[in-house]
């Protein structure tokens, strides 16, 4: 009997260890996620605006889409357009970012502002299209 008394005292110490060390992940400022869908991160402001601006005006720009209720069916697709030295991702007619020069420099890998721009518009849909509300079926 005492062993299993000792048994779980010592498993109730370990867990609790165990839980009391575990911290949450916490994203960074920069990080860009949706529907739990990781889609980017920006490193740098733009067109002088701060980092944390250029952060905010992003995902206000993604909740403008997420609230139209146009697209809770449809779902959206984005597209991805040249735009000066950078590459716009945008919703029709919508711009939700523009990848810079900048952008690129700082990701360290050797690719386009329109190559980039692709790769974070397939997250960042797949992302979208993940976080609108589950269709409601009527009866």
């Amino acid at each position: 009997m005492r062993t299993h008394l000792t048994a779980i005292v010592l498993f109730l110490a370990v867990g609790s260890l165990v839980l009391g060390l575990a911290r949450p992940a916490l994203a960074e400022l920069g990080d860009i996620s949706v529907g739990g869908v990781w889609s980017f991160r920006l490193m740098r402001g733009i067109a002088g605006m701060s980092l944390a601006e250029r952060v905010a005006d992003v995902e206000r720009r993604i909740t403008n889409v997420l609230s139209n209720p146009q697209y809770r069916q449809t779902g959206v697709t984005l597209r991805v357009r040249p735009a000066g030295s950078g590459a716009a991702i945008m919703v029709e007619g919508a711009v939700i970012i523009t990848v810079t020069p900048d952008d690129v420099a700082a990701t360290g890998v050797k690719v386009t502002t329109v190559e980039l721009a692709r790769q974070w518009a397939g997250r960042l849909a797949r992302g979208i299209n993940q976080a609108f509300p589950a269709r409601v079926a009527s009866f």
